[in-house]
């Protein structure tokens, strides 16, 4: 059984504890306590610390920006119970309406781990307040030029869809 993590807002941990990694193929529109409904990612970790191991389903919200994690309610467990409870965790996460794919993290160089595992939001803090960060940053600007793009594009796409739909 997993339960709600709810102090924990970021993986911070080093890329070389990460023994397994599964990630979502698509996003699914999910709606949690406090957060309006949105699309998420999911995330399926096996962090490994010697002889105990913590597996972390996490999910990240899209428009929020943020990450909710959930644990296993018994915690870490040995290495003999990782296994059983990574199972469970890819379970927890496949009833909630994900499609997990193994990222054959543990094939990569040590290099292209940290890459990696860098690059995904749950490990990344929350987005600052972008009027600052362009100011200083001008490829800043342009991620930002980008995204409003993008999402001048996806209310386009959602009334075309309306559209579509309402003509049916």
């Amino acid at each position: 059984m997993f339960v709600q993590h709810k102090q924990l807002k970021v993986l911070n941990v080093p890329a070389t504890k990460v023994a397994r990694l599964n990630t979502s193929g698509c996003n699914v529109q999910m709606a949690f306590p406090g957060y309006p409904p949105q699309l998420c990612a999911s995330y399926l970790v096996s962090l490994s610390s010697g002889n105990k191991v913590m597996v972390v389903v996490a999910f990240y919200l899209s428009e929020s920006r943020q990450s909710i994690f959930f644990v296993p309610k018994c915690g870490e467990v040995s290495v003999e119970m990782a296994e059983a409870t990574f199972d469970q965790g890819f379970v927890f996460a496949e009833t909630m309406g994900f499609v997990l794919n193994e990222t054959d993290y543990h094939l990569l160089s040590t290099a292209d781990q940290q890459k990696l595992w860098v690059s995904l939001p749950i490990c990344q803090k929350a987005a600052v307040n972008t009027e600052t960060t362009t100011a200083d940053n001008p490829s800043a600007q342009d991620t930002t030029a980008q995204k409003d793009e993008l999402e001048e594009y996806r209310e386009r796409s959602l009334k075309s869809l309306g559209r579509f739909l309402s003509s049916m």
